[in-house]
């Protein structure tokens, strides 16, 4: 399993100057820190499938549609919680 540190190093990337919030969330809320950890392993899958098939492979598309979400997700609970 990936380390705690894993899941907010990634989140705190996309967000800067967050980081605060980011770890305050991440201690208190049981779904950011779920999202966090969702977001982490869709960015993995992402980059492993990139690395391995052809961009415009259907796989490769639904993990970038998830990364969107997710990031969209991440950005709600951070700015206007």
């Amino acid at each position: 399993m990936e380390s705690l540190d894993a899941h907010l190093r990634v989140v705190k990337m996309k967000f800067p100057g967050q980081n605060d919030r980011i770890e305050e969330l991440y201690e208190s809320d049981d779904d950011f820190r779920s999202l966090c950890q969702d977001y982490h392993l869709c960015l993995q899958h992402l980059q492993k499938f990139m690395e391995k098939l052809n961009e415009r492979n259907d796989v490769v598309s639904e993990y970038r549609t998830m990364r969107v979400e997710l990031e969209k997700e991440l950005y709600e609970i951070i700015y206007k919680h």
